[in-house]
């Protein structure tokens, strides 16, 4: 339980559920309840025969959706096309040498903007060869030889992610089951410990882990942060910062060579975006204090609150990916248990800072 709501996670379908306490109590009830008839004599004594019908049904419903059974992403059974190798990148993480083939200009934007700042002119051996292309309407994502994902091309988000989970397996000598998920949200380290930053797109979220990292906080994950199961750190994601173009004029003052860093547009929908490269942190993970949703308005004082995990979960699920084993649920609303939830109500970029600091030194001083 969390505060007045309850968090269900439902293993056919791996979905998580957030409900008040009134509906988990009417819950228990029906699920108690041999029969239609059962239920409504139980609520007899509070409620009209209709008005219980009309419960019944929603709470059928109810389960009903939430035990649609889920299926992971198919996997085609095509084979490495090696035709497709028509724009080679080589990359350097720390002593991890990646190399990418991409099959178009096009293709290559899906992922090499967010990773550019990592491009090498070296060909020397490689330890993972990843293999990005487009054919019959589908892009492919192969690693080592081996496909990782096959999506409409359309859903190219999905390729995306899988391939950061990837990369992040490479970086961090991991496998895919060793993650409780990847989180839809930039962390930012004060380099002692760690806070997620989400919010529904043009909320701020980038931005503001952008301007933290101008003010002497260090970015150790933008828009996807990898929880590992092991410790339940958040752990180091290379991507830079995607910043949006209405966050140019507010960065280019305060970000250095900001007006040189090259405008990708890769959609309209998305439209003009530029990469921000941050300094990696000293390590490659750091525990988590807090969640804390980000909303940006125009000319607001900075208000830092407590909030509720509803409205934190109803954000950060949308765009996560979850595993869909037990053990890793169960860590996962164990965590949530464990961290801070707050709302930024922010407008001014010094003052946003100085009441993130703070927190820190408050998360800090509790954890000695």
């Amino acid at each position: 339980m969390f505060g007045d709501y309850w968090i269900l996670w439902y293993s056919i379908s791996n979905s998580y559920s957030v409900i008040n306490s009134d509906f988990e109590l009417l819950l228990d009830t029906y699920l108690a309840s041999n029969t239609q008839k059962d239920f409504s004599n139980t609520l007899s004594d509070q409620i009209p025969v209709s008005d219980s019908l009309k419960l019944s049904e929603t709470i059928h419903n109810y389960l009903k959706d939430c035990n649609n059974p889920y299926s992971p992403p198919n996997t085609s059974s095509d084979t490495l096309d090696t035709s497709h190798r028509n724009i080679s990148k080589h990359y350097l993480f720390d002593s991890k040498r990646i190399q990418i083939y991409y099959s178009s200009e096009l293709v290559l934007k899906t992922v090499h903007p967010a990773i550019a700042y990592y491009c090498n002119t070296s060909t020397a051996n490689t330890d993972v060869t990843f293999d990005i292309y487009l054919k019959n309407d589908n892009l492919y994502l192969f690693k080592n030889g081996e496909l990782m994902s096959c999506v409409p091309k359309r859903e190219y988000h999905l390729l995306q992610g899988k391939f950061i989970m990837q990369l992040l397996c490479s970086l961090h000598n991991k496998v895919e089951q060793d993650w409780i998920g990847t989180l839809h949200g930039s962390t930012i380290t004060d380099g002692n410990s760690s806070i997620l930053f989400v919010g529904k797109s043009g909320k701020g979220k980038s931005t503001l882990s952008a301007l933290l990292a101008t003010n002497g906080f260090e970015l150790l994950a933008d828009d996807v942060s990898p929880l590992l199961s092991e410790n339940q750190h958040i752990y180091y994601n290379p991507s830079s910062i995607s910043i949006k173009e209405g966050a140019f004029n507010l960065l280019q003052p305060l970000v250095k060579n900001f007006e040189k860093l090259p405008i990708v547009e890769f959609n309209k929908t998305k439209g003009q975006l530029k990469y921000m490269p941050c300094t990696k942190p000293k390590q490659d993970h750091y525990p988590c204090h807090a969640i804390v949703l980000v909303n940006y308005v125009s000319e607001s004082e900075t208000i830092i609150e407590p909030i509720s995990i509803k409205h934190i979960l109803e954000t950060i699920i949308e765009d996560s990916w979850l595993s869909p084993n037990p053990k890793h649920a169960q860590q996962f609303l164990d965590w949530l248990q464990k961290v801070k939830l707050y709302q930024v109500t922010y407008s001014d970029t010094n003052s946003v800072s100085s009441e993130i600091s703070a927190l820190f030194k408050q998360f800090n001083y509790q954890n000695q």
